[in-house]
């Protein structure tokens, strides 16, 4: 089964916001704010990104259209 696609998933997103009558953040600096702000509301046990392990990139597979 394949992945979402990135268009899928800010399709979610923006959905999700909408229906949770938050904003959708315009920004790279605004989107982290809210991620943050969410999880802490959410009681995740590492709220700020800089709190989770950064994961190693591999290899960018090529799109299959």
């Amino acid at each position: 089964m394949a992945s979402p696609t990135v268009r899928q998933i800010y399709a979610l997103a923006a959905a999700l916001c909408e229906r949770m009558g938050e904003e959708f953040p315009e920004t790279r600096e605004g989107a982290s704010e809210t991620i943050e702000r969410l999880r802490m509301e959410n009681g995740h046990p590492a709220p700020r990104l800089e709190d989770t392990p950064s994961r190693p990139r591999g290899k960018r597979r090529r799109r299959e259209d």
